[in-house]
């Protein structure tokens, strides 16, 4: 009888173990951009959580622009790693690639996101030198944002 529950309990732990690594193969927390996408993983690196994330981006010289926040208005953490991904229809490009030239804003306190990105002055530190570089769709590309609201923030292309 014993030998029963021991086996029993020996299947059912090994049940849960190959249930619980299927479903961690299948939610990976990765993002994989698909063929059509250009997936770009900004991590921040600063002194200070912000606000919000504007950023202003041209692709072979058409000019876009787009900004991330938290849905419950809590701040974007110092160590977050955000992904932003641009398709190839929301970029009106028929191409393999694009040249894109990014501009990050932070919005250092957290307010309402608005269509228009525009924000106080008092609140928004701009980065001055664009990322720049030829992006191929479907390929991932990672931006590392440092700084802190007294000394200014840069971001470079790893």
């Amino acid at each position: 009888m014993n030998i029963k529950k021991v086996v029993i309990t020996i299947a059912v732990a090994i049940t849960l173990i190959l249930g619980f690594l299927l479903c961690k193969q299948i939610f990976t927390d990765e993002y994989k951009p698909a063929d059509d996408e250009i997936a770009l993983h900004v991590q921040m690196d600063t002194k200070e959580d912000i606000g919000l994330l504007v950023f202003d981006y041209y692709a072979d010289g058409v000019e876009f622009s787009g900004g991330i926040s938290n849905a419950d208005k809590t701040l974007i953490k110092n160590s977050d790693d955000i992904v932003i991904a641009l398709n190839k229809q929301e970029l009106k490009s028929s191409y393999n690639n694009v040249n894109l030239e990014m501009y990050f804003r932070i919005i250092t306190e957290y307010t309402e996101p608005n269509y228009e990105n525009i924000y106080p002055e008092n609140i928004t530190q701009c980065i001055d030198t664009p990322v720049s570089w030829k992006a191929s769709f479907g390929e991932e590309y990672f931006i590392t944002i440092t700084g802190d609201k007294a000394n200014g923030y840069k971001a470079v292309l790893n």
